[in-house]
């Protein structure tokens, strides 16, 4: 482990730090067959046809893509697959309000030669608001899979980039064989974020805000010149196109917002400064640290979409005779927790109406870390709201979506029991009135005819030795894992005497094994993901660490023993 952190530690200096956007990966299985049938009918259901608004022993009817019958002793069509929903739940699909998915990140770009640093390419600056998110979607990508298995159907997907890297587009989580299929509303907002240029300006906060105060009133300047001289061109010089500007034409107009992600407040209290000063319509996403601005959110109309993820509950460590100094430091960071952590139910209590935002979160954690929400406050009704009927109001699709409704599309979500308790777990997800089953046993899809999947937790249980390397060495050691009522547990050990670490989030599903653990580089505390398939007594992985953009191959191999 000294070598892992001695690596990390270097690149804490050598790597710029980039957003944080580690999704753990599912696998997608689109089929390419036509199913069946395209009705299907659901009886015998509790339907949540709205936060709050539940119909027992109910039956609900997609047709072609819509919800075309809600409620008891209906007519069910001939053609229809009857789905038996005895001790199921039925929920409208949850809508994610801003995320990356289904987006795959490009190359960083390559510094020009005989860069000018004061005045860099657009491209170099991450200057690209005349970009589409749509040219970045994959249908393959894996985080559409992963996000549509924790009951996700709609997402408002961003672009990867730096300071401006284009317009997001609400897209529908299904299967698709190309992107312009996924495609609910393209051009939904145009994205921007404190992200500056490595080297060159802007690339520091100030600067960021500075030049988007430019390339504002440059737009506005540029619409301007452009409607006086389609009006009457005599006499006014010939507008020269620019594709950067005309871009904030729909910002201007206010038929676009911008979407900003603002994790912390500081970031926040710049986006609604610009606002403020410029005027157009400001949505705040990916809010980490909101429990301060209620006020602020409020006077300026902002719309807000809070961060799913959340940080780790403190551990107060085990020593008998704690210093003062340490005993302090411990009481601050569960303060901070707390406080982060309830900020849900304040926001609620102040009148702001808020959805989520997955773009920093891994999918694997969504459903724990909305339980935890719901701990600290915020009701099961108010989450299923902001997961619903509240992102459909703020991205302005409430009449499509949100609700179990006649004539809206058919994204719904069944549960083995109420989703909102900690066992229960997703057997359907339609999405336009597509079916995507899953087996309630370990989450896996299930593809018609096959036989349903099983999990073997014997196959990981026990030491695994361990190698990788990286720029600084070998390091080996072993991972240890075990099953505690039903729930794998799992420690890193090193063999260079660094102290054990306990794995998170493990995960075995078809064969793939996935956790992650925390280490501090430097008193940074880093995050890493791992990743990998088990092949009898192999494991081949590859663990990402998201903050440097940096990634190592990890090879181990099962004890006999």
């Amino acid at each position: 482990m000294k070598i892992l952190r001695k690596t990390l530690f270097r690149l804490l200096f050598i790597i710029p730090l980039i957003g944080f956007t580690s999704n753990l990966k599912a696998q997608s299985d689109p089929t390419g067959e036509s199913p069946a049938t395209r009705t299907y009918a659901i009886t015998n259901a509790t339907i949540v046809q709205a936060p709050g608004k539940l119909m027992e022993e109910g039956t609900i009817v997609i047709t072609d893509g819509l919800i075309t019958a809600v409620g008891k002793n209906i007519n069910i069509p001939a053609t229809a697959e009857v789905i038996d929903g005895t001790d199921m739940f039925i929920y409208s699909g949850f809508i994610d309000g801003m995320s990356n998915t289904g987006a795959e990140r490009p190359a960083n770009p390559e510094r020009p030669d005989n860069l000018f640093t004061p005045d860099p390419p657009n491209y170099y600056a991450g200057i690209t608001p005349e970009n589409q998110v749509i040219e970045q979607i994959k249908v393959d990508e894996n985080s559409i899979e992963a996000m549509r298995k924790v009951g996700f159907t709609i997402s408002h997907t961003v672009p990867y980039g730096r300071m401006l890297p284009g317009s997001g587009a609400l897209i529908l989580l299904r299967d698709a064989d190309h992107p312009d299929k996924l495609i609910l509303s393209e051009g939904s907002s145009l994205y921007s974020q404190f992200s500056g240029a490595p080297g060159a300006y802007p690339g520091n906060t100030l600067g960021i805000m500075a030049k988007f105060r430019d390339l504002y009133k440059n737009a506005e300047l540029s619409k301007n010149h452009s409607e006086l001289y389609a009006s009457n061109p005599e006499g006014i010089a010939r507008p020269t196109r620019d594709r950067v500007s005309e871009a904030f034409y729909p910002v201007i107009e206010k038929k676009q917002p911008i979407f900003y992600n603002a994790s912390n407040s500081l970031e926040a209290r710049r986006a609604m400064r610009l606002q403020k000063e410029l005027g157009f319509n400001l949505v705040l996403g990916n809010l980490q640290e909101g429990w301060d601005l209620a006020d602020e959110i409020k006077s300026t109309n902002t719309k807000v979409f809070m961060s799913l993820e959340l940080p780790k509950e403190p551990k107060n460590s085990k020593e008998e005779d704690k210093s003062d100094e340490v005993k302090r430091l411990e009481e601050r960071r569960m303060e901070f927790y707390k406080k982060y952590v309830s900020q849900y139910a304040e926001l609620q209590k102040a009148g702001i109406k808020f959805g989520f935002s997955s773009i920093d979160a891994r999918s694997s954690q969504l459903k724990d870390n909305l339980l935890t929400i719901i701990e600290h406050g915020l009701s099961e009704d108010q989450v299923l709201a902001a997961l619903t009927t509240n992102s459909a109001e703020l991205l302005g699709i409430s009449k499509i979506a949100g609700t179990l409704d006649e004539g809206k599309i058919g994204n719904l979500i069944v549960s083995k029991g109420p989703y909102f308790e900690k066992k229960s777990q997703i057997k359907y997800v339609f999405v336009d009135g597509e079916k995507h089953e899953y087996d309630v046993k370990d989450g896996s899809k299930v593809k018609e005819g096959d036989e349903t999947p099983a999990t073997n937790l014997d196959a990981i249980l026990g030491a695994w030795n361990y190698e990788f390397t990286t720029p600084q060495g070998t390091q080996t050691g072993k991972f240890i894992f075990t099953n505690e009522s039903d729930i794998l547990t799992g420690t890193m050990t090193s063999s260079d005497g660094t102290p054990d670490t306990d794995l998170q989030n493990i995960s075995f599903l078809n064969g793939e094994l996935s956790f992650d653990f925390s280490i501090d580089a430097g008193g940074q505390s880093v995050d890493i993901v791992v990743v990998g398939v088990v092949d009898g007594n192999n494991y081949e992985a590859e663990a990402s660490v998201a903050a440097f953009n940096f990634t190592f191959p990890i090879q181990a191999t099962k004890d006999e023993a």
